[in-house]
């Protein structure tokens, strides 16, 4: 496999290597691109690497080129007007690739394993691909959710529907029990009284509706005023200068996120070094050696006493400087993702600009029709008041205004304002259609939810029983006198001689080897990657162990890469020992 590399990361020169199937082992000095290296051939497996996280922050385009298999991948990437623009064709495209193919301290399992958390459940589930099935019926809950919603408000238009056509009925019976109590008045003076009711009805009826119209259009002004004032409030907020400010602490959070996470990663190699030191220097002392186990001269056996306070002293100021650099590192990436969750607001603030700018267009042309609806009615009114004033000296009508002709008015009146709300409510009939239709949608999808959380639970203990077989397995074949136990809540549980023990008591050696067998039971169960990546620099490793293991990951993948701190730049294949652990069946 040729791997070909420019201005990715830390490698700023044209780096052209290539891998032979087997191990190969990359050294190179602090600093000289090694993770840089690493993080390049991962993002062939997945574009979860970004193209800002490998392009050089001070170069204009960069290239990651792989030949695997005959066949050529690539990425290729350019800065145009601040922006990054990408040409890719991947060996893969999964997430997974992040865990399973890159075994260094950015591993986020590793990382849990060595701070002694126990909890793996998202570990099982992303590995083994359950989680699509847990998105899955997160999808179909929130579907859930929004249909419940829909049918609590269509059960309150129905019972406001209902409500509206038992006071519609009431006000027709009276209406016709005032109709008979008055006809024999209407009898009386049928002609006069016909017209008097007929002007005074259709007259009440023109300004029942202006008025309702002219209080329809005071509203959507008011909800206009409204809209105009949040619609400026938001503009205000989206700038482009807030906008670019926003960018450029973004920009310059992760460079200085760059350069302390390399000086983190030589301070934490610093410290290694001065432990292995310190170790031999003791062990020295504990033999009363008088020779000099670095060059082989004569020591005063006094002396080692005196070498390992200085150490200790060394040991400590790196120690200080690691924490420090690590709470720095922090600090940062708590800024990056505030600066992150700003621009995401930024970006959905926009988003409801436009929408209340669509919203204001729909109220404008909805107030010019009203408009003119009041336009209408009132010139009715006025053709209506010059006919009957024109007949006025015809018009007769005898004593004063019936009280109840008022009476019936005012509930014809009432009755028109009702039938306005229940058209706008809908019929109840098919109100309660949709109403029965929403809830066998809702019982189907409460059917499909339960299904799928049953479906997730027994894959979940599935692949929990697959894990910890195989992982057991292996630390029996490497000689672990550990068993792995995964609990019913997905806790990871470590017992040496049936006796539990917590992660954090075991030592850093084992907790990397537990982390490390965890990721290669996932990829003998779930996960085919064409290569994988140890960052050996960082660990503590049992090397005869490490060298098991890296046996069995030969039965896995074609291609393992292991990178060392060294003094030289060398890539050297290395041949499978004799010790090796055939992989389980």
């Amino acid at each position: 496999m040729r791997v070909r590399i420019s201005n990715i990361g830390g490698i700023t020169s044209p780096l052209d290597i290539d891998l032979s199937k087997g191990v190969n082992v990359y050294t190179a000095p602090n600093a000289y691109g090694k993770t840089s290296l690493s993080r390049a051939l991962v993002s062939m497996l997945t574009t979860e690497v970004k193209p800002e996280d490998l392009l050089n922050v001070f170069a204009d385009s960069g290239y990651i080129e792989v030949r695997y298999n005959d066949k050529e991948y690539y990425r290729r990437i350019k800065r145009v007007k601040n922006k990054l623009a990408e040409n890719a064709k991947l060996i893969m495209d999964d997430k997974r690739a992040l865990l399973l193919s890159y075994f260094s301290p950015e591993n986020k399992l590793l990382n849990q394993i060595l701070g002694g958390q126990e909890q793996i459940e998202w570990f099982i589930s992303s590995t083994s691909e359950i989680e699509k099935v847990k998105q899955l019926k997160m999808n179909v809950d929130e579907r859930l959710k929004i249909l419940k919603e829909e049918h609590e408000e269509l059960k309150s238009k129905y019972k406001d529907a209902v409500t509206i056509q038992a006071e519609i009925r009431s006000i027709e019976n009276e209406i016709e029990t005032l109709k008979k109590e008055t006809e024999s008045d209407r009898l009386i003076n049928s002609t006069t009284q016909s017209i008097s009711v007929t002007r005074q009805n259709k007259l009440a009826e023109l300004n029942s509706k202006i008025e309702q119209k002219k209080k329809e259009l005071l509203d959507l002004q008011t909800k206009h005023t409204r809209l105009e004032l949040d619609i400026q409030q938001k503009e205000s907020m989206i700038t482009p200068e807030i906008k670019k400010i926003f960018e450029d602490q973004l920009n310059e959070i992760n460079q200085e996120l760059q350069r302390k996470s390399a000086l983190r990663n030589e301070t934490e190699i610093g410290i290694r070094v001065l432990e292995r030191v310190m170790d031999e220097i003791k062990d020295a002392e504990k033999n009363h050696l008088d020779t000099c186990y670095v060059c082989g001269s004569h020591v005063d056996p006094e002396i080692w006493r005196t070498r390992i306070d200085v150490i200790s002293e060394q040991l400590r100021m790196r120690q200080n400087s690691f924490e420090s650099v690590k709470k720095e590192i922090d600090e940062l990436t708590r800024k990056k993702d505030e600066i992150t969750r700003k621009l995401a607001e930024f970006e959905n603030i926009r988003n409801e600009v436009v929408k209340l700018k669509t919203k204001k267009q729909e109220l404008l042309n909805r107030m010019e029709m009203v408009k003119e609806q009041i336009g209408e009615l009132e010139r009715q009114k006025r053709e209506m008041e010059d006919r009957f004033n024109k007949n006025s000296e015809v018009i007769r009508v005898t004593g004063p205004e019936n009280a109840v002709t008022k009476r019936i008015n005012e509930l014809m009146n009432k009755k028109s304002q009702l039938e306005y709300e229940l058209a706008n409510l809908g019929i109840p009939a098919s109100t309660l259609n949709k109403i029965k239709e929403k809830e066998k949608e809702i019982e189907e999808l409460e059917a499909q939810s339960q299904e799928l959380q049953r479906e997730y639970i027994r894959r979940l203990s599935v692949a929990k029983e697959e894990f910890t077989k195989i992982a057991n397995s292996l630390m029996r074949e490497l000689e672990f006198n550990l068993e792995a136990e995964i609990t019913p809540d997905f806790q990871l549980v470590v017992k040496r001689n049936g006796t539990l023990m917590d992660l954090r008591k075991l030592s850093s050696s084992e907790r990397t080897s537990l982390a490390l067998i965890l990721v290669v039971t996932a990829i003998k169960s779930y996960f085919k990657t064409p290569f994988f990546i140890v960052d050996e620099s960082f660990m503590t490793f049992d090397q005869r162990r490490f060298q098991k293991l890296v046996n069995y990951l030969s039965g896995l993948t074609d291609y393992i890469i292991i990178t060392r701190s060294d003094e030289n730049v060398s890539l050297v294949k290395e041949e499978k020992a004799e010790t090796e652990v055939p992989p389980s069946q």
